[in-house]
Formats: structure tokens, C-alpha cells, sequence
């Protein structure tokens, strides 16, 4: 009996395959716009830039550093001064360790925009 289920089930699925065979996909493929038309109705924007960054003013960039430099607890007993132009972010004066330098020219970096840092930050402790 389970022969005879066992070879009814094969002869149905090998009729099945031999039909599917007999059915080609087809060898177009479908056009993108509706028939008739080439191109969407609407023309495309053209491509445009980005609008430029906006710049913050400098006495303003100067202050953000300024706070910053204070604020940080662990740059509280140093001496920085900072002097901002619409060019560049300069950094003077002197701090204990190398990690309090890095931690100084990091923050100034953060708010430079596109102005280069100038670094004149001397260290006190060469370790």
C-alpha cells in the first residue's frame, strides 16, 4: 500500500514539473512607463549644491571655546586664552599634561567650524 501512495505521489509530481517545463518566462521585460510614453510627465529638477554652511560669528565661536575651556573640570586650574578670527581659532598658554592639551585643542576643534586651530599651548609636565 505505501508503494502504491509512495509512486502515485512521484508520478504527480513529476506531471507537474513536465507542465511547468512546457511554460517559458517571458523574454521582455515590461517597459516602465505606461505604453506610449517614454518619459515621465514632469521634467526632473535639475541638481543643485548645497546651500553654504553658516559661519558663526566669530566673537561668538570665541565665547562657546571660552565656556567650554572653563566649564571642563579637569581644565578648571589652567591658562588658556583663546583668540578667534573669521580664519582661524588660536590657542595660547599652558596646562600640566598632555591629556589636558589634547582635551583643550579637541574642544576648540569642536566648535572651529572651518577656521584651522592654531595651537600654542604649551605643557608644563613632559611625562
Amino acid at each position: 500500500m505505501k508503494h502504491l501512495l509512495l509512486s502515485a505521489v512521484l508520478f504527480l509530481a513529476t506531471t507537474a514539473l513536465a507542465q511547468q517545463e512546457g511554460q517559458h518566462p517571458p523574454t521582455t521585460t515590461p517597459p516602465t512607463f505606461p505604453e506610449g510614453r517614454e518619459t515621465p510627465r514632469q521634467p526632473l529638477p535639475p541638481d543643485t549644491q548645497a546651500p553654504p554652511a553658516e559661519t558663526m560669528p566669530s566673537q561668538k565661536v570665541e565665547a562657546q571655546i571660552s565656556d567650554q575651556l572653563t566649564a571642563e573640570p579637569s581644565l578648571s586650574n589652567n591658562n588658556i586664552d583663546v583668540r578667534v578670527d573669521d580664519n582661524s581659532v588660536v590657542l595660547s598658554g599652558s596646562v600640566e599634561t598632555v591629556g589636558q592639551h589634547d582635551l583643550a585643542v579637541r574642544i576648540a576643534r569642536s566648535n572651529a567650524g572651518a577656521r584651522r586651530v592654531v595651537d600654542r599651548i604649551k605643557v608644563r609636565q613632559q611625562t
